[in-house]
């Protein structure tokens, strides 16, 4: 019988043994589940926040976009507007009454005079009964342009460009900005 009872003690030695380790692996597993929780927890809050961050960077580059392309519109519909005024401007002097070509048409011509002391004037076929050239100046009524003329020496050396579009090119390079600001209330 002694035997039976050392095996006996065995067996329930090796029974608490036994009990003792699954408690210790119940144990470390209920810590490793609750570290791996853990992990999970805080690494789906980092996702989350890293999805929060790349969709409000995603925004704010859809709003920029966006912003962009509507000043870009806005530009090109100003420029629009300004390229309309400056050719209504040009069609308005084009469209003058004779008598105020005439005098116009005159004032341009003593310009001329004043840098060129002889040579040829060029008018438009529409300005030939009104326009009479300076002294010293022939005048030949080819002109393709809105108004004004183009005087030249009798050598062909010297162009002075007194046509609309170009004394209308001048002015408004020098007072495009004031014409923006009038026209869009300096926006």
């Amino acid at each position: 019988m002694g035997l039976e009872k050392v095996i006996a003690e065995i067996l329930s030695a090796g029974k608490k043994q036994r009990s003792k380790i699954i408690s210790e692996a119940e144990e470390e597993k209920g810590r490793l589940v609750s570290e791996v929780k853990a992990e999970a927890e805080s690494t789906g809050k980092e996702m989350d926040k890293e999805t929060e961050q790349r969709v409000a960077l995603m925004r704010q580059q859809a709003l920029s976009s966006a912003e962009l392309e509507a000043k870009k519109r806005i530009l090109q519909e100003q420029n629009r507007m300004l390229s309309q005024v400056k050719q209504e401007v040009l069609s308005a002097l084009s469209a003058r009454n004779s008598s105020s070509r005439k005098s116009l048409l005159e004032t341009l011509g003593k310009i001329a005079a004043k840098r060129l002391n002889k040579g040829v004037i060029y008018c438009r076929k529409e300005d030939e009964n009104i326009f009479i050239p300076p002294v010293g100046f022939r005048k030949l009524c080819d002109l393709r342009a809105s108004g004004g003329i183009i005087a030249e020496s009798e050598d062909g050396a010297y162009r002075i460009d007194l046509t609309f579009e170009s004394l209308l090119e001048d002015l408004w390079s020098q007072n495009v900005r004031e014409v923006y600001n009038i026209l869009f209330g300096g926006a």
